[in-house]
């Protein structure tokens, strides 16, 4: 954030517990964001299978577009 806010951007930052993919939701609501942006890391596909992929459930759950970093 403090990089950001040297180069002259404004940022808000935020950390809360939970299910991410709710918490994300509810945040994008309450501010009214209209942009999700998420970095997409590649994990096995067993790893996925059992754990699940935060971005695959985002990109499901919201009706927002979202820019994907790899």
């Amino acid at each position: 954030c403090e990089t950001l806010r040297q180069a002259g951007f404004t940022v808000h930052a935020n950390i809360q517990q939970g299910e991410v993919e709710a918490l994300l939701l509810s945040y994008q609501k309450k501010h009214n964001i209209d942009l999700f942006v998420m970095g997409a890391y590649g994990h096995s596909r067993i790893r996925n299978f059992i754990v699940g992929s935060t971005t695959i459930q985002m990109l499901q759950a919201t009706q927002l577009p979202m820019l994907l970093l790899r």
